[in-house]
């Protein structure tokens, strides 16, 4: 089984590593796996103006079996924070910037986890990146706890399958509850322009903090991590474990939430820099609203970054019954039954 193992590594160093522009190599989780006696499982959620899905967004991390979420937002003038902490996260860290600033919220973004991790005492702690639209869960119908606990602990990061999912319906999202029940309409998102890794995973959100060892550096967006030698010269590559986790991607939401804050992102200094380096994507967003919501697939930016440029092809998610829910399905229909166009965000589930 060794000599398997050492020829798949030296494979993936002669092959593999030329195409992979940060070094995240796979590799099976052996039948013989040796997990981690004890670990500790934190999220950290970046936010700005989320208060229609920040406590789905939290309460689905508790549902995933995360201890505590820890959330840095960019200075939201909703109710963003009001609602973060009514669902339960540990702490709320803001900052202020004029403009949509990534790489200012990746840093302060690794500065809590540092932080954090070095102060909890435990000796290992997998943390899980999150954007405030993102609902991941493990494979399988495992949690992301339960799915951790099966790796071999030389695995330190785990990347995700990305599904962008599509309103298809009304109302097309209530705030409290996991978007899968309002938009089972998805496609898998696979861009050209940025490759990771090879499996391919567009994000790799899981990122384990190890006290013995050197710290893993998130990149922005929680696209990639990275270890630098000791040399600093080259980066160390990391090995992840075939498959690893499903993301959920719900962008669009109800109709008038989303467009208000697209247009406010938008229309603002916000998105200067990022029109500066070539990100597009959120005015393409925008664009695209009319023809989301009229289900005009054909006409919606895709964002993979090759010809054509519009057309989506969403399909149903296969097992929306394997998905871990905080609430009830009486719950769900009472809101349904509820809900009405001139809507109101509701108080947080208990």
């Amino acid at each position: 089984m060794e000599v398997v193992r050492r020829r798949q590594r030296r494979w993936a160093r002669q092959v593999l590593r030329p195409l992979i522009k940060r070094r995240i190599l796979p590799e099976a989780n052996p039948p013989d796996a040796q997990p981690l006696d004890d670990f500790r499982l934190f999220a950290v959620l970046g936010t700005w103006m989320e208060e229609d899905i920040v406590e789905a967004t939290v309460r689905n991390a508790f549902a995933q079996g995360v201890e505590a979420v820890y959330v840095l937002d960019n200075a939201s003038s909703d109710a963003t924070v009001e609602r973060a902490l009514a669902a339960g996260v540990t702490s709320v860290e803001s900052f202020d910037t004029d403009a949509h600033e990534e790489p200012v919220r990746n840093l302060l973004m690794n500065a809590m986890v540092a932080r954090i991790s070095l102060s909890c005492g435990a000796p290992h702690i997998w943390w899980l990146w999150l954007d405030a639209d993102e609902f991941p869960e493990g494979p399988d119908g495992l949690t992301i706890a339960e799915y951790l606990r099966s790796l071999d602990r030389r695995f330190r990061i785990v990347g995700s399958t990305y599904y962008n999912h599509f309103p298809s319906d009304r109302p097309s999202y209530i705030p409290g509850f996991h978007p899968i029940d309002f938009q089972p309409l998805c496609e898998r998102f696979w861009p050209a322009r940025a490759r990771h890794c090879v499996q391919p995973h567009w994000k790799h959100p899981l990122q384990r903090f190890d006290r013995d060892e050197r710290f893993i550096v998130a990149g922005p967006g929680f696209h990639t991590g990275t270890i630098k030698a000791l040399s600093g010269r080259v980066r160390e590559p990391l090995w992840e474990p075939e498959g690893g986790i499903v993301t959920h991607h719900v962008q669009y939401r109800l109709e008038s939430d989303t467009r208000a804050r697209l247009e406010l992102l938008c229309g603002s200094d916000r998105t200067v820099r990022d029109h500066a380096m070539g990100n597009t994507q959120m005015k393409k967003r925008l664009q695209s609203l009319d023809a989301i919501y009229a289900q005009d697939w054909q006409h919606v930016a895709n964002h993979r970054g090759w010809e054509p440029a519009l057309g989506v092809q969403p399909r149903p998610w296969p097992d929306p019954t394997s998905t871990r829910r905080w609430y009830d399905m009486g719950q769900l229909e009472e809101a349904r039954r509820r809900w009405s166009p001139d809507h109101a965000i509701p108080e947080v589930l208990t």
